[in-house]
């Protein structure tokens, strides 16, 4: 920032730094990578336009900043096209493809996606490690080798220009299919380990490439070909519950709904495709159930019953029972809740869907906990963590642990409540699972519900969003 204001003084002199753009100018420097041939040139352009707008043009930064480098400048007249095209010249011929088709990757990638998306058509896949390392030598390439598995990155200016290059070469349908076909696969894997053993690092990778599934997701509703592809990736992500493990609910079912509108009526009539609709209906019935997105969780709802009604199973698809559940409980805090749940999962193990009936189970002990008797909740809770112990998935023994907790707090002793509340935090801080009870969703999810005043369990006002929590204590 301080070397945009000290160039624009001499290029744009009426321009000051106020409380109104300093957020623009510093986005502006972010967004320029803090190159400082960029910024230098961006200044220049602050004599016609305000930092907002050009941060509006930066998708086309190398014409935006076209304009020649001021003469007083030790370096001349460089443009920062210029500069990227001495820096894609110094590369061989096997790297400059390379750095033109990374450039589809949005957030980063590793050596696996790196060997899928790019090999192929001149880039031999069994090359693609030792020029991915030249790359990175040129620092054209960055790594980060914090983890278990090394993250790769470009700089947003390296990635435009290779945008640009993969263009003129008429190869970006090609590697964008290839990219898309590779994370729609990655989320199927995961779908298919979720609730067992590796399931926390499944959904740890899943975060890491969200910025890449997103953009999978968006290329395939482009597509109406590829609306199918699209649909099956936010259904494998709503399945593994991506979306509440990284705190970024609403994502997964805006997603699926556009995929869904760009491809048609997927899943009415459609044999292939019923399950992804019913899988996309139930998750975004339960995204929309949550705080502030009642009245929405209504109409979703009838328009949910209205689609199962054209599904073979109709209404008694079992991820149209799921979603009547939670809306039961989540939404209208309705006993009836208790024996939903329960039927959604001896549909969904009939199903063979293992991992949809652990969820129903986990609503099911969750609505016996608020709204069943001591003897009911505790059977419940025991079939949960019976189930989550033998699935080996390591969340959902977490989810379990909280929902003892719960059971304790409503039906038995509340001081006997922390001990497994507490287990169920630490571990879940452990795990990386943002949505757990440390992110207060628990505290607010269940905020608007108004049960009776004869709630079983305690006398008094009934809060479950402090039972759930027990961290503002009882209410």
């Amino acid at each position: 920032m301080r070397l945009l204001l000290d160039r624009a003084a001499g290029s744009a002199p009426a321009f000051r730094l106020t409380a109104r753009n300093r957020q623009a100018v510093a986005q502006l420097c972010l967004r320029l990578d803090g190159i400082p041939l960029a910024i230098e040139l961006a200044a220049v352009r602050l004599s016609a336009m305000t930092a907002e707008e050009i941060l509006e043009r930066l998708d086309d930064r190398f014409r935006l900043l076209s304009v020649p480098r001021p003469r007083a400048s030790a370096r001349g007249h460089h443009t920062l096209r210029g500069i990227v095209d001495w820096s894609y010249d110094l590369c061989t011929e096997g790297e400059r493809p390379l750095w033109n088709r990374l450039s589809v990757f949005s957030g980063g990638f590793d050596l696996e996606a790196a060997e899928t998306v790019c090999a192929g058509e001149g880039v031999p896949g069994e090359d693609v490690l030792d020029l991915l390392a030249g790359l990175v030598d040129k620092s054209i390439v960055a790594v980060d080798n914090s983890s278990d598995r090394a993250r790769c990155s470009l700089l947003e200016t390296i990635r435009q220009y290779g945008r640009q290059r993969l263009r003129e070469e008429g190869g970006t349908t090609r590697v964008r299919v290839r990219h898309s076909e590779f994370y729609r696969m990655t989320a199927v894997r995961a779908g298919q380990a979720w609730c067992g053993p590796r399931e926390v690092d499944w959904l740890v990778r899943l975060r890491t490439d969200l910025p890449n599934l997103r953009t999978a997701l968006d290329y395939c509703a482009s597509r109406p070909d590829l609306a199918g592809d699209g649909l099956e990736i936010a259904v494998n992500l709503a399945r593994t519950r991506c979306w509440f493990f990284s705190s970024t609910l609403g994502g997964g079912p805006a997603l699926a709904g556009t995929a869904a509108r760009h491809g048609g009526s997927l899943g009415v009539g459609d044999h292939e495709n019923t399950d992804a609709d019913r899988r996309r209906a139930g998750d975004e019935g339960v995204d929309r159930a949550l705080p502030g997105r009642q009245p929405a969780a209504e109409t979703f709802l009838a328009e949910c019953r209205a689609v199962a009604r054209e599904l073979p199973d109709g209404p008694s698809a079992a991820p149209v029972t799921y979603i009547e559940g939670a809306h039961a409980m989540l939404v209208r805090g309705d006993p009836a809740s208790r024996v939903v749940p329960a039927e959604a999962r001896d549909r969904f193990r009939a199903a063979g869907q293992a991992g949809d009936a652990h969820m129903a189970t986990m609503l099911w002990a969750m609505a016996e906990a608020f709204f069943g008797t001591r003897a009911s909740a505790s059977s419940a809770r025991d079939v949960y963590a019976a189930e989550a112990d033998a699935s080996g998935a390591e969340r959902a023994r977490t989810w379990a642990q909280w929902c003892s907790g719960l059971v304790e707090l409503r039906h038995g002793e509340a001081q006997r409540a922390l001990a497994p509340l507490q287990r169920a935090l630490a571990r879940q801080q452990a795990i990386g699972d943002s949505w757990g009870v440390r992110s207060g969703a628990w505290r607010h999810w269940p905020g608007r519900w108004r049960p009776p005043a004869t709630a079983p369990g305690r006398r008094g006002s009934w809060a479950p969003p402090t039972a759930c929590v027990g961290t503002r204590g009882w209410r």
